[in-house]
C-alpha cells in the first residue's frame, strides 16, 4: 500500500509542476535529480528527503513547507510543543519543526535537531530568505558560502538570502538550532 503522505505529496508536485508547463525531464534537469526519482516521487512511491524536497520546492518557487500537511498547522499564534508539525529527513539524522503556527506571515520560526556526526545537506545550498539562528544545544561548524564557523551554544549566526550553507554536528550530543527566516522560505 502506497503511503498516503508520500502519494498526497507527490500529486501536489505533479500539479505544480504541470502548472508551470515543465516536463518531467525539464524538471530533473533544473532540480538535479534523476528523471525516474522525480518519477517515483510524483507518484507517491517514495518519500524524497529534505534535501532533494528543497531542491524540487526551489524549483517550483514553493516553501519547503508547503509539501506537508497543512491541517496538522495550527490556529492563532500559539504553537503548543506537541503540535509541533515535524519535518523528519528519510535517515532521520536530521529532524526539523516548525514553530510558526501559519506560513502566510513574514517571519517563519524553525527549531533543527542534526545527530553527532551528521551534516544538514551534502552540500551547501541556498534558499529565499534570510535567516537567522542561534545554537542552543552543541557544537557545529557552519559553512556560509566560501566561509567556515565554528560554533557552539549560544553562538548565533546571520545568514544572507541565496547563500549556499550547510551546518555539520561535530559535538558529541546532538545539535539543536532555532531559526528564523524572513521572508518565509522553508
Amino acid at each position: 500500500m502506497k503511503d498516503p503522505y508520500a502519494y498526497h505529496r507527490g500529486s501536489m508536485i505533479r500539479r505544480m509542476r504541470k502548472s508551470q508547463n515543465l516536463t518531467l525531464a525539464d524538471f530533473a534537469e533544473k532540480t538535479e535529480l534523476s528523471l525516474s526519482f522525480l518519477s517515483q516521487v510524483e507518484r507517491g512511491i517514495i518519500n524524497p528527503s529534505i534535501i532533494s524536497l528543497r531542491k524540487i520546492a526551489l524549483t517550483l518557487g514553493a516553501t519547503l513547507s508547503s509539501f506537508f500537511d497543512e491541517s496538522e498547522s495550527t490556529k492563532g499564534p500559539v504553537v503548543k510543543k506537541e503540535e509541533r508539525r515535524v519535518l523528519v529527513n528519510t535517515d532521520s539524522r536530521l529532524i526539523y519543526q516548525l514553530l510558526s503556527s501559519d506560513n502566510n506571515r513574514r517571519i517563519e520560526f524553525l527549531l533543527s535537531r542534526l545527530e553527532i556526526g551528521s551534516a544538514s545537506a551534502e552540500s551547501p545550498m541556498a534558499h529565499k530568505g534570510d535567516e537567522a539562528g542561534l545554537i542552543l544545544q552543541g557544537e557545529c561548524l557552519f559553512e556560509l558560502g566560501e566561509d567556515k564557523y565554528d560554533l557552539e551554544e549560544g553562538d548565533s549566526i546571520y545568514i544572507v538570502e541565496n547563500t549556499p550553507h550547510r551546518f555539520i554536528n561535530t559535538g558529541n550530543i546532538p545539535l539543536i538550532i532555532v531559526s528564523a527566516i524572513s521572508p518565509p522560505g522553508f
